[in-house]
């Protein structure tokens, strides 16, 4: 009974974002009545679920309550919806299989002899089908998109407004799983102040952390956490994520870094440093052939250099800002980027300037990146939601250093080629 309930519970994260991209209309409270004369729920919960006004509210109190009902009446539940929406049977998106073969990366690693070693629970190269696909757009000859409107014109001059049409999608329903993402937190320098580094703790990366783990689980990515990690482990991550048998199962591929850094490099906790560019270059498509085509963003939280980023005055209206107390400051330069497709790069601030970590309540950057993800996700793709992080960061927040206000403002490269929606490109 606890294994089927876990079950349910998966299927249901699995599937919720599917659910809450449907257009219901009417249908939402036919689909409360018809639960409720099923004895799937409770005459109190129909009442609840009536006593709501948004969709979105409706779904979620719905996905909650389904958690507790077991797997019969999951099981029903799953019949009435299929019958309501036969594109969503279609798909699969409530289906078992969803969670049972899912591909885990496990890491077990030996400071003492270096070594590392991962396994996987299957091996499986498997398409949901996506009801997108059969939309008229563009031609998608290997599923890379998931296209969401009539072909763009082939006119060299500007379109009209009855031409336009939106960028085309990724399809984060390509592969069996929609995404990964690989989160390492470098916090406690010790080791390095032992090899006589001068670096200090980097104190309220922890929130951040566990901010990142739960938006990114929320959003139905497997997560691989690691925290303090040396220069010789950094290395293996790195070498077993690309090699990782299962890593061809997942639509999308997130990686962040929390760490010091300087000298086109992230510092590890022992003292040494790993180049950023090599840890990128490592995602490639000659170097990881199971991430051809897949959206890749790397997300990193450090600074890029020892500017202060000073206030000028704008026209701006007033906005408010945080308290500047036990705030700390990072160290790390610009770095090249290679010049390749399907990556989008996040950096809390642009180059040459120092980036600001509450000691707290964690980064002013990583923190609202992680809000805007929380209220943006369902509705707008990645660039236009780092857009509001930029406006965010760079208009709320200011720390005084000698008598003046410094901000900071997050930097972006985006290599992508089409959108990226960390919903499910459900089209029903």
């Amino acid at each position: 009974v606890s294994t089927q309930s876990t079950g349910v519970k998966e299927i249901l994260e699995n599937g919720r974002d599917a659910l809450c991209n449907l257009q219901f209309g009417d249908k939402l409270m036919v689909l409360v009545d018809q639960l409720a004369e099923n004895k799937v729920i409770s005459g109190y919960n129909k009442m609840n679920l009536k006593g709501l006004k948004a969709q979105s509210d409706i779904i979620e109190e719905l996905i909650k309550i389904l958690k507790t009902k077991g797997w019969d009446n999951f099981k029903t539940a799953r019949g009435i919806l299929y019958e309501m929406f036969p594109d969503l049977k279609e798909a699969a998106v409530w289906d078992e299989n969803h969670i049972d073969d899912l591909p885990v990366l496990t890491i077990k690693y030996s400071e003492e002899d270096g070594t590392a070693s991962t396994s996987t629970e299957v091996e499986h190269d498997g398409n949901v089908p996506n009801p997108a696909s059969a939309q008229e757009g563009i031609a998608d000859t290997d599923g890379m998109f998931a296209s969401r409107s009539k072909d763009e014109p082939s006119k060299s001059q500007p379109v009209t407004r009855s031409e336009l049409s939106a960028l085309p999608a990724y399809n984060m329903t390509k592969r069996r799983h929609k995404g990964i993402c690989l989160i390492i937190n470098n916090e406690n320098y010790t080791k390095a102040r032992s090899n006589k580094k001068e670096f200090k703790d980097r104190r309220g990366s922890t929130k951040d952390a566990d901010s990142l783990k739960q938006i990114f689980g929320k959003l139905g990515f497997y997560v691989e956490y690691q925290k303090d990690v040396s220069k010789a482990k950094m290395d293996k991550l790195i070498d077993m994520m690309v090699k990782f048998q299962g890593l061809n199962t997942y639509s999308c591929f997130v990686a962040i870094f929390l760490s010091h850094g300087e000298n086109e490099c992230l510092n590890c906790v022992d003292g040494q440093d790993k180049k950023i560019d090599d840890i990128i270059n490592s995602f490639k498509g000659d170097n990881c052939s199971a991430l051809k085509g897949i959206p890749k963003w790397f997300i990193i939280q450090a600074c890029r250099g020892k500017d202060f980023n000073y206030e000028v005055t704008t026209e701006h209206d007033a906005h408010g800002s945080e308290d500047g107390n036990d705030v700390e400051r990072q160290s790390d330069k610009p770095i090249s980027i290679p010049a390749c497709a399907d990556f989008y790069i996040s950096y809390a601030t642009a180059p040459g300037y120092y980036s600001y970590r509450h000691t707290l309540k964690g980064s002013w950057f990583i923190q609202c990146l992680v809000e805007i993800l929380q209220q943006y996700h369902w509705a707008e793709d990645v660039n236009t939601m780092m857009t509001r992080v930029n406006r965010k960061v760079a208009l709320g927040f200011h720390h005084k250093i000698e008598g003046l206000y410094v901000r900071q403002m997050p930097y972006h490269i985006n290599m992508l080629t089409g959108s990226l929606y960390l919903h499910a490109t459900y089209t029903v």
